[in-house]
């Protein structure tokens, strides 16, 4: 039998241990012992006084509570082992002292052999049991041998055997009892940890199926199965009915079938089946409306009572979408059938035709017939394999094919040009095309007609140009005469292009009836004249080289210039019916004639411009020679006229100080101001002559351009003026490194002009400043220097007058001078090429600008 050791762990469900009952026995029995010993002790004293026996009382009472002290440290085994020990020594010691086996002292191993089984291991136990019975022997045999003084009578090996026997009964009872008590124990044990695992399975699982509930994207809804009352829903079935949970739960039942007797099908189903699997209901909102719904049901079986699991999908979309899709199919089908576009839809694999339109036959002469249950090549649509598969190709590569060009075979067995517009689709699993074919064929004659006319009528420019116009436009629209004449004078008209009975004729005068000319001019287009009207011959001209034929049609065009004036007309006519459809020929005629008028109009330009070309240069030079001449005779006049002034204007002031000498001690202070005006006047009156010399000369002479070094001439004039007024003490800043392409000469009269004004508008200023330098060079462009200064300055409304001859912005009394100085500048710049500005500020000072432009100009 083995045995089972004390389990230490926590029983499920209780809150104490084994040992913890272990411990409780421990602290009664050893509470029992040392009350137990301790009266006895007092008992044995009273009796025998200070005795073994009391002494074994003592020991068995201290012994007692030294192992209450280890129980309370909680080493609980080591305590029963110490029991057990003292019972053995006591019982030992005490039937030793009383000299027989059946003394009282015996019974205290039978205590030791209980405890023992109880609460110790089986190999303990069994320790123990073995020591008490070869104990007890030996003890016999020596109270046999008369070993030991007893008062009892001397026990026989009988007692022993008798002894013997019920320790082995208790220890065997000790130890079964103890090992059924175990096992009982260890049962319960794995009961509770399998109703606890159980239970926490069951929590687990109720936590799952509670997640799943809330978190299902499907509308959910439980319910009992005998009442139908709602027990829970999820938040998808709030949202999508429009109520709350608490409320579903407290509220009467919710209708949300708008059909009860669907609602009652779908209850028996569930009571006969016990589910229901996608029944399409219509369902109701709390606000009314109604949704598509698709219902799921499921009856789940519980001991208490049933409850109904019932899912709904809002299919509202679905339906929606299936509705529009039967529509969309359906205008499909209609624009499929109806459309004017030969449409077909072909399997790529191997061009099998799954449907065609009526249009085909308007394209290629196919019938739907014709098409039923065979491929495209089998009906003979393709002209060449090759051609298919360059169309199968690129629909597999792009997905789509847009205008794709092709040649394709009609029913009678014809090639025709073809445009294909296609769109890869899936039809039954199969990757198919979509095709819309329009028939080109008419198209493409026409824009290969206009292409060959296009580059025929721009070969030729000029004149040149109708003859090579007027045969182009013949062979496209067929007509049998084409004339071309451009207006002269006295009403008269020159032929620039006739073309007759298929070629070119010989350009000759021609008469164009008044009628036709009438109508023409009244007619804002096109005049366009067919069957009987057309015969009248007064609506024809007449020529001498093209012989006279039957007209069935004509059409006339006036062209015109810019200003709407008629300078030419294009008359054709046919001697049959014309080939092209009258909007076509309408439509070429209007672009020929255009193309015509155009060139009519530059032929006639070109003409005016070679006349005025011709006669250019001799007016150019005519006027050359005549401004020159008068250039001359200003000069010369200017010359002479300041020349001749100079003699009567030095006798002037000759006289006057003959005068004055003459006069001297006898006039007035009246008469010496008298004297004083007249002299300044006349003094003043030769300035104005030598500044008018001056302004003639620069005039005058070849520019000899060179480049010139600035600096030098500026440092020449700055120290003429300090020569001249000394006293005048003005900062001057001067830029290095100037250099300009100019006439050196009259380059230091620009300075002696600038400079002197910049140095007379600065005698006010109490730190006169002036400044000369050049602008920021522009890439291509000649330098632009300026002179600054910090003077009188002028008002920029009256710049427009600064540069004229005698003209000044200031009077006399505040700045003296003649007016001529930047006359003479902006003159002799003119002449560089340059130019001169001016800015400048009242009181705050000027900044004159100039350039002396670029060689060449003189």
């Amino acid at each position: 039998m083995n045995t089972i050791e004390p389990s230490s762990r926590p029983l499920p469900g209780f809150s104490t241990t084994l040992n913890d009952l272990h411990s409780t026995a421990m602290k009664a029995l050893l509470l029992s012992v040392g009350v137990s010993a301790f009266f006895v002790g007092i008992a044995v004293f009273a009796r025998e006084g200070w005795s073994a026996l009391t002494w074994f009382a003592i020991f068995t009472t201290a012994a007692s509570g030294g192992m209450w002290i280890l129980l309370k440290q909680g080493r609980t085994h080591l305590v029963t082992r110490c029991l057990v020990a003292i019972f053995l020594l006591v019982g030992t010691g005490g039937t030793i002292h009383n000299g027989s086996v059946r003394s009282a002292a015996a019974y205290l191993m039978l205590a030791s052999m209980v405890v023992a089984g109880s609460y110790m291991s089986r190999a303990e136990a069994l320790a123990v049991g073995a020591y008490i019975v070869i104990t007890l022997g030996v003890l016999n045999w020596f109270e046999q041998q008369g070993q030991l003084s007893g008062v009892l009578p001397v026990a026989g090996w009988t007692v022993w055997v008798v002894q013997s026997a019920v320790m082995g009964t208790i220890l065997i009872t000790s130890l079964y009892g103890r090992y059924r008590l175990m096992q009982v124990v260890r049962d319960q044990e794995a009961a509770l940890e399998a109703a606890q695992t159980a239970q926490t399975y069951l929590r687990a699982s109720q936590s799952r199926f509670q997640a799943l509930f809330d978190n299902n994207p499907v509308a959910c809804l439980v319910q009992s199965f005998r009442t139908m009352q709602v027990l829970d829903a999820n938040e998808i079935f709030c949202e999508l009915f429009g109520y709350g949970r608490d409320a579903l739960r407290s509220e009467p039942l919710p209708a949300f079938w708008t059909d009860l007797g669907a609602e009652q099908l779908f209850r028996q189903a569930l009571l006969d089946h016990g589910h229901v699997r996608g029944v399409y209901a219509k369902g109701v909102k709390k606000d009314g409306t109604t949704i598509d719904c698709e219902v799921y049901g499921e009856v789940i079986r519980q001991a208490e009572e049933p409850i109904v699991l019932i899912m709904v999908l809002d299919i509202s979309k679905e339906t929606a979408s299936r509705s529009e899709m039967e529509k969309a199919q359906e205008r499909f089908r209609k624009a499929f059938e109806f459309s004017p576009l030969g449409m077909t839809i072909t399997r790529l694999t191997d061009g099998q035709i799954k449907a065609a339109n009526a249009a085909n036959k308007n394209v290629l002469g196919w019938t739907a017939e014709d098409f039923a249950g065979k491929t495209m090549q089998g009906v003979g649509v393709w002209n060449e394999d090759a051609d298919r598969q360059r169309f199968v190709d690129g629909l597999r590569a792009n997905g789509r094919l847009l205008g794709h060009e092709t040649t394709m075979r009609t029913k009678q067995g014809g090639l025709a040009s073809v445009r294909v517009w296609a769109e890869r689709i899936e039809l039954d699993g199969e990757a198919c095309a979509l095709s819309f074919t329009l028939n080109v064929t008419e198209e493409k004659q026409r824009e290969a007609m206009l292409i060959n006319i296009a580059k025929g009528v721009s070969s030729q420019t000029g004149e040149a140009f109708f003859p090579s116009w007027a045969e182009h436009l013949a062979t496209a629209i067929g007509a049998n005469k084409i004339l071309v004449v451009e207006t002269a004078e006295e009403a008269r008209f020159n032929t620039l292009a006739l073309h007759a009975n298929g070629t070119l004729q010989p350009l000759e005068a021609v008469n164009i009836p008044a009628k036709l000319l009438a109508r023409l001019l009244l007619q804002d287009g096109i005049l366009f004249i067919e069957n009987s009207s057309a015969k009248d011959v007064d609506l024809i001209p007449s020529f001498e080289v093209a012989q006279p034929h039957p007209v069935q049609a004509l059409a006339g065009i006036v062209l015109k210039d810019a200003d709407g004036s008629a300078i030419g007309l294009i008359y054709v006519d046919w001697n049959a019916s014309p080939v092209l459809q009258s909007t076509h020929l309408q439509a070429l005629l209007s672009i020929f004639s255009s193309r015509c008028n155009a060139e009519l109009v530059r032929l006639r330009r070109d003409r005016e411009i070679n006349r005025l070309y011709e006669t250019l240069e001799q007016r150019v030079h005519a006027r050359t020679a005549q401004l020159q001449y008068l250039n001359r005779e200003l000069d010369s006049f200017a010359y002479s006229v300041s020349h001749d002034l100079k003699s009567p204007l030095r006798a002037i002031d000759g006289f006057l100080h003959l005068l004055h000498d003459q006069m001297a001690g006898r006039m007035t202070t009246d008469d010496e101001e008298l004297f004083e005006k007249v002299s300044s006047s006349a003094s003043r009156m030769g300035s104005l002559i030598a500044d008018m010399l001056s302004l003639a000369r620069v005039s005058q002479g070849q520019l000899q351009r060179m480049d010139v070094n600035l600096n030098d001439l500026v440092d020449t004039v700055i120290r003429r003026e300090f020569d001249g007024d000394s006293t005048h003490q003005v900062e001057i800043v001067i830029e290095p490194d100037l250099h300009a392409d100019c006439d050196p000469r009259l380059a230091q009269i620009v300075f002696e002009n600038l400079i002197g004004n910049a140095w007379k508008y600065t005698h006010k200023k109490a730190h006169p400043r002036i400044e000369i330098g050049q602008r920021p060079l522009d890439p291509g462009l000649p330098a632009v220097f300026y002179v600054k200064d910090n003077g009188a300055g002028f008002d920029m409304g009256q710049v427009n007058r600064l540069f004229r001859p005698f003209t000044r912005l200031h009077s006399s009394r505040e700045f003296e001078g003649s007016g001529i100085g930047l006359a003479t500048v902006r003159r002799i710049l003119e002449r560089h090429g340059g130019f001169v500005r001016a800015e400048g500020v009242v009181d705050q000072g000027a900044t004159i600008e100039f350039c002396f432009g670029v060689d060449g100009v003189d």
